[in-house]
């Protein structure tokens, strides 16, 4: 539709005016006659909308869709004003006199008690789009308060006592304590375990005297002699017991291991096998008993984590409505998006260590800064070499909890800077002992047989009396 001029228009603007003339369906009982217009269903925002409706006198009772729009009567007229968003179906419906349906010359369909039919249609529209309004509204300040949130729960719950400790210690503040526990404790996350305090608990099985691990001539591998399979330590037992099975006469042999890999790969029967070694091998390293962690800290993951819900309901909300309101999505997405965010800020708080929304138990804190300032010595080789200790047995006792906090390297390192025989000390090198099980670690079988390799690891009334809509275009 436009308008024409075969001797073209010259530059400007032009208004131009169209005139209808329609008879819309209508329903009615004996008081009241219904009409719905659907103006439009398929269009670009309307940022700006005015609908005159000039004959106020017949109309008794007017419904927007969305229910957003102001209604405002005149004398003569009902003005309804406001916005739209894009494809947001745009209609009226209007309860009139019955006698309106001859004036216009509608197709008129009796409908029984057709008001209140009418008022029952448009009761949920207004309700779900208020909710979209205070969805909105409401992810908007969690997604702010969130941070505010969670500084809060540190503040109450997360702050430590403050204890004064020395920058560095140069003795272990705690050998009552297993190398594994201490990894367990103090070696990052207070609830995590690694392969550090599993290689730590076989130097400390050689330091005991319980097990013997041997270079061999040349470098050519490892062995470990099991001379003691008993231990008061449960870990150390499972360890213990680990090395017995995949000992050959009380020996663990590296040699021997990687041609047991071999056949594995060659045999189902030794497949079979060495992927349980895997297994408990993978065990050892990650699963531990943490009922020694819990007498030390108070797990801050407890207070955090049902924080999820203050953006895992209003989103799930947001998309429950949408589904009633589509027209609503202008409001809903966004709101839905900003409280998957809140729900992200959380989970990324629950990432960070457990202490940090929680407290070490008593003074239980201070020994964490000691463990830490040994960290900080055995990473230091001016420290080292500063406080050497005279007895070598002491480097044993350095290279076993070392380890157990992930700095074995370092401590080798530094006996070999400081020309420290290992023989001297009594103790292997820390990096044999990732060699010793490298042929379990590594170990893969054919791929026909799969991968198990390696370890760790609103709604409008009446069918006839719709009238209208379409889909439109703007400029």
């Amino acid at each position: 539709m436009g308008i024409f001029n075969p001797g073209y228009f010259a530059p400007g603007t032009y208004t131009v005016e169209y005139r209808y003339l329609v008879r819309p369906p209508v329903e009615y009982d004996s008081q009241w006659a219904h009409l719905n217009l659907k103006l439009v269903d398929e269009h670009v925002p309307f940022r700006n909308l005015r609908i005159t409706l000039p004959f106020a006198g017949d109309i008794e009772e007017v419904y927007t869709h969305p229910p957003t729009l102001d209604i405002e009567r005149t004398a003569d007229a009902v003005v309804i004003t406001g916005s739209a968003s894009q494809n947001d179906a745009l209609n009226v419906e209007l309860i009139l006199d019955p006698a309106f349906t001859e004036k216009v010359g509608g197709f008129g369909e009796f409908v029984p008690d057709v008001r209140q039919k009418a008022a029952d249609a448009n009761r949920w529209p207004p309700l779900l789009y208020g909710a979209a309004n205070i969805l909105y509204g409401l992810s908007i300040l969690l997604v702010l308060a969130t941070p505010f949130i969670l500084l809060g729960v540190y503040l109450r719950y997360g702050r430590e006592k403050p204890f004064t400790v020395p920058e560095y210690l140069s003795f272990t503040p705690n050998t009552a304590l297993k190398p594994w526990q201490v990894n367990l404790l103090f070696k990052g996350d207070a609830l995590e375990f690694d392969d550090n305090g599993f290689y730590a608990t076989v130097l400390d099985l050689h330091r005991q005297k319980k097990i013997v691990v041997t270079e061999k001539s040349g470098g050519n591998g490892v062995t470990v002699r099991i001379v003691s399979g008993e231990s008061s330590d449960p870990y150390e037992q499972r360890v213990l017991n680990f090395l017995a099975n995949i000992a050959d006469d009380h020996v663990v042999d590296t040699a021997d291991l990687e041609t047991f890999a071999e056949t594995a790969r060659r045999s189902p029967g030794y497949q079979h096998r060495i992927l349980q070694y895997q297994q408990s091998l993978a065990a050892l390293t990650r699963n531990v008993d943490t009922t020694l962690a819990r007498q030390y800290v108070s797990d801050g993951r407890g207070l955090i984590l049902p924080l999820i819900f203050l953006g895992a309901i209003p989103c799930g909300l947001a998309i429950l409505t949408i589904i009633f309101a589509p027209g609503a999505a202008y409001l809903l997405i966004p709101a839905g998006i900003l409280s998957f965010i809140v729900a992200v800020q959380v989970g990324i708080a629950a990432l960070f260590p457990s202490t940090l929304f929680g407290v070490w138990k008593g003074d239980r804190y201070r020994e964490k800064l000691e463990w830490d300032a040994f960290a900080h010595f055995l990473s230091d080789l001016a420290l080292i070499r500063q406080y050497s200790p005279a007895d070598l047995s002491m480097w044993g006792e350095w290279l076993v909890y070392g380890t157990a906090l992930g700095l074995g390297d370092k401590v080798e390192q530094a006996m070999k800077n400081l020309n420290i025989s290992l023989p001297d000390v009594g103790m292997p090198l820390y990096s044999n002992m990732p060699v010793i099980f490298a042929p379990i670690v590594f170990y893969s079988p054919p791929s026909s047989g799969g991968g198990h390799g390696g370890f760790g690891g609103g709604g409008s009334f009446g069918g006839g009396g719709g009238f209208g809509g379409g889909g439109v275009g703007g400029r």
